[in-house]
């Protein structure tokens, strides 16, 4: 609906796995492939934006990985933790080559927009 050509959803979690598959069958949707595993199933592949809603240990860990695999320009997306771990995902987020562009908090919890600058 928004001009996505295609889209990789990743999840770790089984029962979110399976749960991702029926919703995109019950709503006709033709474009998303849904992929049970972690961050090495986006390794040597590029994309446009990506979106990570998980918390702050695995992010932290993983926000390398994501920028790695953005294309220049690429918007990376962070949610899923507390605004006090903001300060720890930032300090990795920019050093990975990525410039924060917006930030909204919502009862503590934190989501980030960053742009991949280098």
């Amino acid at each position: 609906e928004k001009g996505a050509k295609d889209i990789c959803a990743i999840d770790i979690d089984e029962w979110s796995y399976n749960n991702s598959i029926k919703n995109i069958k019950l709503n006709s949707i033709k474009n998303v492939i849904v992929k049970l595993g972690d961050k090495k199933l986006i390794e040597n592949r590029f994309y446009n934006i990506i979106y990570a809603n998980i918390n702050k240990n695995i992010l932290t860990a993983d926000i390398p990985v994501y920028a790695a695999n953005i294309h220049q320009g690429g918007k990376l997306l962070l949610s899923g933790f507390y605004k006090e771990d903001f300060y720890d995902i930032n300090k990795i987020a920019t050093a990975s080559g990525l410039q924060l562009t917006n930030q909204r908090e919502k009862n503590n919890w934190l989501m980030l927009h960053y742009l991949k600058v280098n």
